[in-house]
């Protein structure tokens, strides 16, 4: 039997500022010859507070997130090569430094120069299988969602927390981008060989949720509301928007499917089997997610 092509179907980020013209997050997508691109990152508020009059008057952390969003832009249209991913942050960094006025002090060990995390997809169609490349740096994540669940790929930057714990601990962000001291991008890379959807999103989009479950609810339960990508991510962004309490970021890339009808359908049969075990349980959410991140954790 000939195997199925997993091409990319659609591409599509949905996004919201709290606080318009001043929020903190950024993001980019794109595809080209049969590679796709990701990107969602999230400006770090705290660490990255201090005000610049030369970037009229904005945080390191807006200022970050689009500057290393730009970074990336460069990097994926003229290299996209591994080796040179964390080299394109870092002069986007330098370029963010040699303009910033040099008034004011960063206060406390806490604060960074140009914080921000980032987590990118980058996915190549081949030969009937999905090539998928995960960079990562702080709490934003990777995601792959399929008819078996939601499957987060890349570990937070957070001490001794999972995706449950994080909703109620303040967790110690103990790696992201920045200027100021050395930071890494981690690397990973998946072969999936099955339709699916790929997803980056900043903690805006889970971080407000009662549970991880629930963020797979929001996914699937917008799409099943939407007869096409552009509906899908209305119903999306009104979801996210009416639970959200910052800044939120969702990429999405859509893999392998026929058309919108068949994706949805895909899915129809997970929508209640989450809605039933898992929303409208009356179990402890703890104990139920004892259940849910076998499946969930099965790529971390």
């Amino acid at each position: 039997m000939k195997k199925k092509n997993l091409e990319l179907n659609a591409i599509f980020a949905v996004a919201e500022e709290m606080k318009k013209n001043d929020g903190e997050d950024s993001y980019y997508y794109d595809s080209k010859e049969g590679h796709f691109f990701l990107a969602s990152l999230d400006g770090c508020g705290g660490s990255g507070s201090k005000r610049y009059m030369n970037f009229s008057g904005k945080t390191g952390a807006y200022i970050a997130s689009r500057a290393v969003c730009g970074g990336i832009k460069a990097w994926f249209r003229e290299s996209g090569e591994e080796n040179t991913f964390y080299h394109y942050i870092k002069k986007a960094l330098s370029v963010c430094e040699g303009y910033a006025d040099k008034t004011g002090r960063i206060m406390g060990s806490l604060a960074k120069a140009f914080p921000t995390t980032v987590a990118a997809i980058s996915g190549k169609s081949n030969q009937g299988k999905i090539d998928a490349h995960c960079l990562w740096a702080g709490d934003s994540r990777c995601y792959m969602l399929d008819p078996n669940g939601l499957h987060q790929l890349t570990q937070d930057d957070l001490d001794g927390e999972d995706a449950m714990s994080n909703l109620t601990s303040d967790g110690v962000m103990t790696n992201v981008i920045n200027a100021t001291s050395e930071f890494e991008i981690h690397h990973k890379k998946i072969t999936l060989d099955h339709p699916c959807i790929l997803l980056t999103a900043t903690d805006g989009c889970f971080g407000y949720l009662k549970t991880p479950m629930a963020f797979e609810n929001l996914l699937i339960g917008s799409l099943m509301e939407a007869s096409s990508p552009f509906e899908w991510r209305i119903a999306l962004n009104e979801r996210m928007s009416a639970v959200a309490g910052d800044d939120y970021t969702l990429c999405v890339a859509v893999c392998g499917f026929k058309d919108f009808e068949e994706l949805r359908k895909a899915f129809m049969q997970r929508s209640t089997f989450v809605l039933e075990n898992y929303m409208n349980s009356q179990y402890d959410p703890n104990l139920l997610w004892g259940n849910y991140k076998l499946e969930y954790s099965k790529y971390l």
